[in-house]
């Protein structure tokens, strides 16, 4: 018997975390006191609770719509506050090293700062998975 991975199933699978991993930043941001951050977090709860609407029901099912609903996502929404943040400077291998045990072991920027790349980069491999599948590339038409 032979098994065959449902790809759509492990994208989705990539997809989840990296999106609940945002999820108490931005009921932080729906605490704030200031009026535009509640509203930016309210917003960004939106766009969470419809990614992970569309990943679990459309994405999960094989759906191009809904794999061009995330890359709209990941591309527009959660590149820019994933990834646009300010960097920690050049170090060197050691002093890397010291950073992430030391960013790891706290929970703030420093945190945020190594882990965002890492949960972009599941979103990347969760989108690119599928490409095959959904667009039939390398696949001869008849």
């Amino acid at each position: 018997m032979k098994v065959r991975p449902n790809i759509f199933l492990a994208s989705s699978l990539l997809l989840t975390p990296a999106f609940l991993w945002l999820l108490p930043y931005v009921i932080r941001c729906l605490r704030g006191s200031d009026d535009i951050t509640r509203t930016a977090g309210l917003a960004s709860l939106t766009v969470i609770v419809v990614a992970l609407m569309v990943i679990w029901k459309w994405l999960a099912a094989g759906s191009r719509l809904a794999w061009v609903i995330m890359a709209v996502i990941v591309w527009v929404w959660a590149f820019p506050i994933m990834i646009f943040r300010p960097h920690i400077g050049p170090l060197t291998s050691s002093e890397a090293k010291d950073w992430i045990v030391s960013a790891w072991g706290q929970d703030g920027f420093a945190r945020v700062t190594l882990v965002n790349p890492i949960m972009f980069s599941l979103m990347m491999i969760g989108l690119i998975l599928p490409l095959r599948s959904l667009f039939r590339i390398g696949q001869p038409t008849t």
